[in-house]
């Protein structure tokens, strides 16, 4: 059976759906991290968030062959033990699968197309790396392997060490658990500037990655082909190109007001008023921005396009698009004035 097929047949072991906010988590952190290294490397990567397990990275978005699996752990201190990761504490019915083993479980499920089984975390495993980076378990000195090979293999029948333990790695995060926020602006901010250039600021890029990667740790419904589980799961090499590309437009066209109201056949008093909403307006999608900010922004400019299609005017794209646009702007922001709805339109119009 082919990876792909298996993808798409292969049952999920557990609901790890979360809900889209503005603040990263840990996980997600790691996992775009990993994503910019890979998009760094020029390599055609598709990085796929809780789905099968914490963070899946195929060798390739069109035709994968094969998929590393990486479960991300955090520990508030001390280092990591092999009896750690093979231990398995008991439930009601009998005991429940150690770390090793719900690692492990993915080569039973996806078989010869499992390249590596990673487990990551902010914590070093101290026999296999005190430094930050990945280290295989098979170089670990054998005489230490042997509790942990023993339990594995107690647990997983089909577990055999000689041609399985080299598919595992641990990985030594560079993301604390006190700063991995700041630490994954930070690595977002860089990657904008080798891949657009240093003028565009990179928070509003950050919560839009965010975002993405959230959403894209749902639950999966139904899907119908690989095309479909690749939008609802993993981000693809095309797809971060296509969002730098808008990126980047959206940077250079920001609009101006001086366009607008030399052509605002308003009285002199409203154009001030709207002129002031703009600014405002500007300010929070620039200096403010978070996740519903961006999707608002996108929403909006999307209506006002449709609606005003054709328009004469300034005067008649206002016509048309205030009493659709209107409720969205006051449900985003409340007590919002009529002015600074128009301006909202205005800005968005010429975008």
């Amino acid at each position: 059976m082919s990876l792909i097929k298996d993808l798409l047949t292969v049952p999920e072991r557990e609901d790890g759906g979360r809900t889209a906010y503005d603040r990263f988590d840990y996980q997600t952190a790691w996992g775009l991290a990993r994503l910019l290294e890979l998009h760094s490397k020029g390599e055609n990567y598709a990085v796929a968030f809780e789905f099968h397990d914490d963070i899946v990275a195929l060798d390739d978005a069109n035709n994968p062959t094969s998929a590393t699996f990486y479960q991300v752990k955090t520990k508030d201190k001390g280092n990591w033990t092999l009896a750690e990761l093979s231990r398995r504490d008991k439930a009601k019915d009998g005991f429940k699968p150690s770390f090793a083993g719900r690692m492990f479980d993915n080569v039973g499920r996806f078989g010869t197309a499992v390249t590596k089984l990673s487990l990551v975390s902010n914590q070093p495993l101290s026999i296999a790396t005190e430094t930050h980076g990945e280290a295989s378990f098979s170089k670990v000195n054998s005489t230490k392997l042997e509790s942990f090979l023993k339990a594995l293999k107690a647990e997983a029948a089909t577990f055999d060490p000689l041609s399985h333990i080299s598919l595992f790695y641990f990985v030594y995060s560079d993301l604390t658990l006190t700063s991995f926020d700041s630490t994954i602006h930070g690595k977002i901010s860089e990657f904008l500037q080798d891949e657009v250039g240093p003028e565009v600021p990179p928070r509003p890029f950050a919560l839009l990655l965010n975002d993405h990667c959230r959403k894209r740790a749902r639950r999966l419904t139904d899907l119908g082909d690989f095309k479909d589980l690749k939008a609802s799961k993993f981000i693809t090499r095309d797809q971060m190109l296509t969002w730098l590309v808008d990126l980047k437009s959206d940077h250079i066209r920001r609009p101006e007001w001086s366009n607008v109201s030399s052509e605002l056949s308003l009285p002199f008093d409203q154009r001030h008023r709207i002129r002031k909403a703009w600014q405002d307006y500007e300010v929070q999608l620039r200096s403010r921005p978070n996740a519903a900010t961006i999707a608002f922004s996108k929403r909006v400019r999307s209506l006002v396009n449709e609606l005003t299609e054709g328009a004469s005017s300034y005067e008649d794209v206002l016509s048309r698009a205030t009493p659709v646009v209107r409720s969205l702007v006051t449900e985003w922001r409340e007590n919002a004035t009529e002015d600074f709805v128009h301006a909202v339109i205005l800005y968005e119009f010429e975008r």
